[in-house]
C-alpha cells in the first residue's frame, strides 16, 4: 500500500528543490534533451508552440528570477512592449507578443503563426503538426491537474501548508508540463484523465485551434 503522506512529502521536497535552484533543473533538462530555454515575461501566451519546438518555457514572476537563471536562457518571450521589467541586453532572440487581445481570427492566426516561426528559429527544430497536437494534449492534461490541485487545497485546508502549495505550483514555472503533471498527479494520488481537446478529435490546423483560443 502506498504511503500517501510520504509521497506528498517527497513531492514537496522535490518542488522546493526546483524552486530554490531552478538553474540546476534547467541545465539538466537542456543536457538531457538538447533543447533550449525561453524566458517568458510574465508567462507564455501559447506555451504549446514552444513546447512542440523542444523549448522549455520558464515563467518569470519577478526580477529576482533573472539572477536565479543567469546564463541559462536562450530567448525571451515578452507579453507586451515594453517588458514588465528589465531583461539583460545581449544577442538572445526576443519576441514581443501583443498584450491586447486580437480583434478577429485573422489577427489571432497571424500572431500564432509568427510565434511558431520564431520558436522554430530559436530551437532550430520547427514544430510539426503532430507535435503541436501532442503538446496541446500535454498542456490540457497539465491544466486539468492544476485545477484539481487548487480544488483539493480549497476543500481540504490541512492538505498542505501555504508554503508547500506555493512551491508545488511555482515548480511548474521551471518544469516541462509532463514533469509537473507527474508531480501533481503523485501528490493528488490520481491518474490524469485523457484531455478533451476538441469535438471530433484532433482534426484540422492546430494553429487555427490555438488562434481561436486567443479570442
Amino acid at each position: 500500500m502506498v504511503d500517501r503522506r510520504r509521497v506528498i512529502q517527497e513531492g514537496i521536497h522535490f518542488a522546493t528543490g526546483v524552486v530554490s535552484d531552478p538553474s540546476g533543473v534547467v541545465t539538466l533538462w537542456k543536457a538531457a534533451t538538447g533543447g533550449k530555454a525561453v524566458a517568458c515575461l510574465p508567462d507564455a501566451p501559447v506555451p504549446e508552440l514552444l513546447h512542440a519546438a523542444n523549448l522549455l518555457t520558464i515563467a518569470f514572476e519577478s526580477p529576482g528570477d533573472l539572477s536565479l537563471l543567469s546564463g541559462r536562457v536562450d530567448g525571451w518571450l515578452v507579453r507586451g512592449d515594453p517588458s514588465p521589467f528589465s531583461i539583460p541586453s545581449g544577442g538572445s532572440p526576443r519576441f514581443f507578443f501583443p498584450r491586447l487581445p486580437p480583434g478577429n481570427i485573422e489577427e489571432a492566426l497571424d500572431r500564432v503563426e509568427a510565434l511558431a516561426e520564431w520558436a522554430g528559429a530559436v530551437s532550430g527544430t520547427p514544430a510539426s503538426e503532430g507535435g503541436i497536437w501532442k503538446s496541446i494534449r500535454a498542456h490540457s492534461t497539465h491544466q486539468s491537474l492544476l485545477v484539481a490541485f487548487a480544488e483539493r487545497c480549497i476543500h481540504e485546508a490541512a492538505f498542505l501548508t501555504p508554503a508547500g502549495r506555493r512551491n508545488i505550483v511555482r515548480a511548474g514555472n521551471f518544469l516541462p508540463p509532463e514533469a509537473h503533471s507527474r508531480l501533481l498527479s503523485s501528490i493528488l494520488g490520481i491518474d490524469p484523465a485523457p484531455p478533451s481537446i476538441v469535438t471530433g478529435g484532433e482534426r484540422g490546423d492546430p494553429l487555427l485551434f490555438l488562434a481561436k483560443r486567443l479570442l
